[in-house]
C-alpha cells in the first residue's frame, strides 16, 4: 500500500510542476483539488479518453458579424470591429472558450490575436483535444517571447515531451501584439507555429484531435481576429 501512495506523490509532483519553471504561471488554484481517495487519484492521472467528436469540422470565422459565436452564445464576450473582445485583465484566473467545431480526423487549427494588455509572463494559446475546460493540450506564448506546451489533466499541469513549462531560447520576439499561432496536425504529431514560424514539433501519445478552442491567460486583455479550422 506504502508503494501505491509513493507512486501517486511522485506522479502528483511531476504534474504540479515549480514555481520557478513557470514563473507563477499555473501554480496554485489549478492544483489545489486534490481527490479524497489514492483510487481516485489514480484513475484521474491515467484517464486518456479520447475527446468526443466535434459538431463541425470546417470553421473560418473572422467575426465581421456580430452574430458570429463559434464559441456558443453563452460566453459574455462581444464581437465588434471585426473581432471577438476577451477582456480577461480584471481576472487571474485563464479563460478557456471551446468551439463547437473541431478535428476529427489530420488537420489545422489557426487563431490570430491582438493583444491590447497583458503581464508579460501571460499566455494566449491555442486548445488541442479538448475533453472539457479541464482536460486539453495548450500550445501557446506569452510576452516574454518564450512559448508552452502544456497538457492540463483533470486540472493538473503536466509537461510534454519532458519539456519545461516555458521554452527559454527566445525564438520569439519581446512582448508579442499580433500573435498569429497555427498548429498543423498529422497522426500523433503537431507542428506548432508562431507567425509563420515553426517553434515546436510536438508529439502526444495519442493524435490531438477533437474538440477545439483558444486560451486566455489572467490578466490580458486580447482581441480575437480570426478563428480556422481546417481538416486534410
Amino acid at each position: 500500500m506504502k508503494k501505491i501512495y509513493i507512486i501517486v506523490a511522485a506522479m502528483l509532483a511531476l504534474a504540479c510542476g515549480s514555481t520557478q519553471q513557470t514563473s507563477g504561471f499555473f501554480v496554485g488554484a489549478s492544483t489545489a483539488e486534490i481527490p479524497a481517495s489514492v483510487e481516485e487519484t489514480v484513475h484521474q492521472v491515467s484517464a486518456d479518453q479520447p475527446a468526443p467528436a466535434p459538431e463541425d469540422t470546417l470553421l473560418n470565422c473572422s467575426f465581421q458579424s456580430v452574430l458570429d459565436r463559434p464559441f456558443g452564445t453563452e460566453i459574455s464576450y462581444s464581437v465588434y470591429n471585426g473581432a471577438l473582445h476577451i477582456d480577461n485583465h480584471y481576472f487571474d484566473e485563464p479563460v478557456v472558450l471551446l468551439s463547437r467545431s473541431g478535428l476529427v480526423k489530420d488537420g489545422l487549427v489557426q487563431a490570430v490575436f491582438n493583444v491590447t494588455d497583458a503581464l508579460p509572463h501571460s499566455v494566449i494559446g491555442i486548445v488541442l483535444r479538448a475533453d472539457g475546460e479541464n482536460n486539453f493540450l495548450l500550445l501557446g506564448v506569452n510576452g516574454r517571447g518564450q512559448y508552452t506546451v502544456q497538457r492540463c489533466l483533470n486540472g493538473l499541469w503536466i509537461p510534454v515531451m519532458g519539456m519545461d513549462a516555458f521554452e527559454t531560447s527566445r525564438l520569439l520576439p519581446y512582448r508579442l501584439t499580433d500573435v498569429e499561432l497555427t498548429a498543423e496536425v498529422h497522426g500523433n504529431y503537431t507542428d506548432f507555429s508562431v507567425n509563420g514560424q515553426l517553434v515546436q514539433v510536438v508529439r502526444t501519445s495519442l493524435p490531438p484531435t477533437g474538440q477545439i478552442g483558444v486560451f486566455v491567460d489572467g490578466k490580458v486583455d486580447t482581441d480575437l481576429d480570426r478563428i480556422t479550422v481546417i481538416p486534410l
